[in-house]
């Protein structure tokens, strides 16, 4: 593995015919990268007169998030932006970008993340010119997990304008959740420059982004190209909760989903983006044992939604199969805790085709899970709590069987002689209530929210 010293970025470009925007990347100016992003979205006009500065100040600033996948090959100490000018106030935002967005990396890498992404401004005129729009227009981020299909249920009721996006690839799962839902979608689609897996097979490092990151700034750029201003992701509360430390840093596999996230993000828009666009969480005030309840309400998804990262590989081709959940992975093992007490049987096979719980193998993973043992997974999974309190829902289902399954002995054993019914009340009270405190959500958003 070759050693660099500088990371740059070096140009941007958008082709106002095709929609696709163009990113540059150097190490030492001897290897160099780019990225394409289309914003071209079939069956969607953008707006007809795409005006250059606008594009610009949005292209150099999200240029600035593309990056990290590529920094991430090697950290360097300096990264040159040799495309643009940050003031103190943007550098300290993507400082914080850098450093605690790649705290996973450095961790699980055993990498200091000390002396390294020291900004380094070119001297170079950036362009600063914010977009305004006076649209009602909705746009809601769409996975293919429970999260987002509660916030499109939740805008339905509202009866407010909106329609879905995806970025990446057209994954065989955005287009069979898509379709359930019966809301027009937004593709933005993602080319990689090919020599960042070639590095990555040659020993250079690899790890976690923070992709939700990268994606609130593809949504905002778009929010200018097809004239929305809301802009609505279903990140939960328990998002919050770190995994671990590294030094004094708190490693937050879900970092850019949490609340500081948001804040930080809405204070960049409104300052250097665009004074009138809104990134907010609709589920912020909830937990996600909280959201798993609200879903098992709407047995119309049952047969469609994933909530698996085994699904998606970034280099894997399109899967067009209908096996969409693993069984074995932190996500699926804590979904199938959360929504398990609130699905029928029967429901439970038609999601899961399996009870998890009957799974010996998953023994360890529980016990990370719980707060037992180890550290909580580097998953998108809530908190020890979570599972403590949906674990204890379905046991008082099933504590008078004469068999229970080999997970809820292990519940049964380690976790329940510690809790009171006290504790279960403060659990019930705390992971089933609607917070107001700590989120964004605009007001015309919130009505549905207290019903």
């Amino acid at each position: 593995m070759k050693a660099f010293k500088t990371f740059y970025f070096t140009w941007y470009d958008f082709d106002y015919t095709t929609l696709k925007a163009s990113f540059s990347y150097s190490f030492d100016h001897e290897i160099d990268f780019t990225e394409t992003i289309d914003f071209a979205c079939p069956g969607f006009q953008p707006i007809k007169n795409i005006d250059h500065e606008v594009i610009n100040t949005l292209l150099f600033h999200f240029s600035l998030a593309v990056g990290i996948s590529y920094y991430k090959l090697y950290p360097t100490e300096n990264l040159v932006i040799e495309s643009g000018k940050l003031n103190p106030d943007q550098q300290k935002f993507w400082n914080i970008f850098y450093m605690q967005w790649l705290g996973e990396f450095f961790y699980t890498n055993k990498l200091s993340p000390h002396n390294l992404m020291n900004f380094i401004n070119w001297e170079k005129e950036t362009p600063h010119t914010l977009f305004s729009s006076s649209s009602a227009m909705t746009m809601v981020a769409l996975g293919w997990g429970k999260d987002s299909l509660v916030s499109i249920e939740l805008i339905k009721q509202m009866n407010i304008p909106f329609y879905t996006s995806t970025f990446g690839k057209d994954y065989y799962l955005h287009k069979v959740v898509g379709d359930t839902v019966w809301v027009p979608r937004l593709l933005m689609k993602r080319y990689m420059d090919p020599k960042l897996f070639e590095m990555n097979q040659q020993g250079y490092y690899n790890g976690h982004v923070p992709i939700s990151g990268i994606i609130a700034f593809v949504l905002t750029t778009s929010a200018y190209l097809y004239d929305y201003t809301s802009i609505v992701m279903s990140n939960e509360k328990s998002a919050n909760e770190g995994n671990t430390f590294l030094d004094e840093i708190e490693i937050n596999h879900q970092r850019s989903k949490s609340y500081q996230f948001e804040s930080d993000f809405n204070h960049y828009i409104k300052n250097y983006l665009s004074p009138d666009v809104e990134y907010f969480s609709l589920l912020r005030g909830m937990y996600e044992i909280k959201i798993a309840k609200f879903f098992a309400q709407y047995p119309q998804y049952f047969d469609v939604f994933s909530s698996c990262n085994n699904n998606f590989k970034i280099i894997e081709s399109n899967k067009t199969t209908d096996n969409r959940r693993c069984c074995i992975c932190p996500k699926c093992a804590f979904v199938y805790t959360t929504l398990r007490p609130f699905l029928s049987d029967a429901d439970t096979q038609k999601i899961f085709g399996q009870e998890l719980y009957d799974n010996s193998g998953l023994i360890q993973l529980y016990k990370e899970l719980l707060g037992i043992d180890g550290i909580k997974p580097f998953e998108c999974v809530g908190t020890n709590e979570e599972v403590i309190y949906g674990m204890y829902l379905y046991y008082k289902k099933i504590e008078k069987n004469l068999q229970i399954p080999p997970i809820m002995e292990l519940f049964k054993n380690e976790v329940l002689p510690k809790l009171s019914t006290n504790d279960i009340q403060i659990l019930e009270k705390k992971l089933l209530t609607l917070y107001t405190e700590e989120t964004n959500i605009p007001k015309k958003f919130q009505s549905v929210l207290s019903a």
